[in-house]
Parts: structure tokens; sequence; C-alpha cells
């Protein structure tokens, strides 16, 4: 019989209030591997008991409840713990063996390419700067990734201040990834990140797919502190930096998932 979405939730709530068993944990982790998408709601849960919690610690001037005396840190502990195991379930459930271009992007999408922001002013230089940027936008979409390079390169050449040399960077790399010209694009990613300023999200991008780009030509050390770089900014690429991150660490012989869990229980 197939679970509802209320049976799951209702798992999870039993989980971060310590009420499952051993066994039931398994089954909810086994079930976390299959439907990544579930640990949104883990995470939900665990943030709603930490403002329980805090909220308890306020409204009252005595000592709180034995049900709310845990630290703080409990519950993002907890939801670490299912995080680290979900992702050594899904790397043991397949071989060994299993190829590093399952845990990378093939191919970037067109909506990773960064645009004009659409801030227009007097200063004719920007104006100049956004047109190009989207000018690259709209003939990379139309498959021209030769003029949309160039038009990049434009930027790069006349207009290389900020946002929009990191900009232009970033979306050559793009183009020189998903052509295959992926020592090239790491050295855009590089350019882009050398750059710069008050984007997280450039930032972000540059070292993830910096990171990808690296594992594509094996150099799995670098890859592994670049992919470390992007989980870090906790950003929209960190649930796949996480997974790629743990794939390098066994590869690289960092972890020894047949001791894992005798390293838990340490």
């Amino acid at each position: 019989m197939k679970e509802t979405n209320k049976d799951i939730q209702n798992k999870i709530d039993s989980y971060v209030k310590g009420l499952l068993t051993e066994e039931q944990i398994i089954d909810l982790w086994v079930q976390f591997a299959k439907e990544p998408e579930l640990l949104d709601q883990l995470e939900l849960e665990v943030g709603i008991k930490k403002l329980i919690e805090e909220e308890a610690l306020k409204s009252t001037k005595t000592t709180p409840a034995k049900t709310l005396s845990l630290p703080r840190w409990t519950w993002h502990a907890a939801a670490a713990a299912v995080l680290l195991i979900v992702a050594s379930i899904q790397l043991l459930q397949v071989d060994s063996k299993t190829e590093l271009d399952q845990f990378i992007t093939q191919s970037i999408a067109p909506d990773q390419l960064e645009t004009g922001d659409g801030v227009r002013s007097k200063d004719m230089v920007i104006i100049k700067a956004d047109s190009l940027l989207n000018l690259g936008f709209s003939a990379f979409i139309s498959g021209n990734f030769r003029q949309a390079t160039s038009l990049f390169d434009e930027v790069i050449e006349n207009y290389d201040t900020e946002p929009y040399g990191s900009k232009a960077f970033t979306n050559k790399g793009i183009i020189q990834y998903n052509q295959g010209e992926y020592v090239a694009s790491i050295e855009s990613f590089d350019s882009a990140l050398e750059r710069v300023s008050e984007s997280r999200m450039i930032e972000e991008k540059a070292y993830w797919y910096k990171g990808n780009a690296l594992v594509n030509i094996g150099e799995l050390e670098e890859a592994r502190v670049s992919v470390f770089n992007a989980y870090a900014l906790d950003g929209i690429f960190r649930k796949p930096a996480f997974l790629l991150l743990q794939k390098l660490n066994y590869d690289l012989g960092y972890i020894n998932y047949e001791d894992f869990e005798s390293e838990l229980d340490d």
C-alpha cells in the first residue's frame, strides 16, 4: 500500500521527536534516498522544532521542561546526520565503480547564463555592457554559440568592470563547458571568481561548474576543493555539491563506507 504524504510527514515528525525504532529509521533513510525532495520536509520540521524551542525559552523564566531542554544544536545535528547517511545510501545502492559523470552536470542549461540586470543610467558604458550581455544570451538561446562568445568577449575587452566582467566570464565558461572545452572553461570560471564582487550567486555558480569541469579532466583533488567551496556557500547547488563531494571523498579514499556505521557509533 502506497504511503500518503501525511504518512511520510508523520514519520518525519516521529523521527525528529525520537519515537522511531532503529528499523523504522533505516526504512525512513531509504525513503529519503529514493525521494531526495523529502529532505526539504525534514529540514522544515527541524526548523519548526528549533523555533518552538526558542519561543519556549523566551516565554518562561523557569527551567524549561525536559522535552525542550535539549541543546539547540540537537536538531541541526539530526538533520546533518540524515543528510550524510542519505548520501552514503545513494552511493552504496549503486556499484562501487559508479562513474563520476553520474554526479556532474552534462550540459549547463541556458537559464544559468548571466544577463543585464536591467539597471539603466545616463552612463552609456553601462547601457552598452548590459545590452551585450543580453544579446549574448539571445544568441546562446538561438544556438549561435560563436556569436554569443564574441559578444561576451566584447564585454570582457571593453567593459571589464563589475558586475559585467564576472558575468561575461561566467557565461563564456558555460559555453566552453557545453562544448567540451573544460580546460578553457576552468580558466573562465577562475577569471569570474577573481573579479566577482557582492554576487554570491555568481561565485557559487563559478565554483560549482569549475568543480564539474575539473572532474571531467580528472583533476579530482582540485575538483574536491572547488565543489566544497560551492557547497559551503549554501545556495542552490548545495545538495548536488554535497553528493558529488561525498563521491569524490570516496574515490579519493577519504571515506571508507565499509566502516561507515561503526564510525557513526563512535
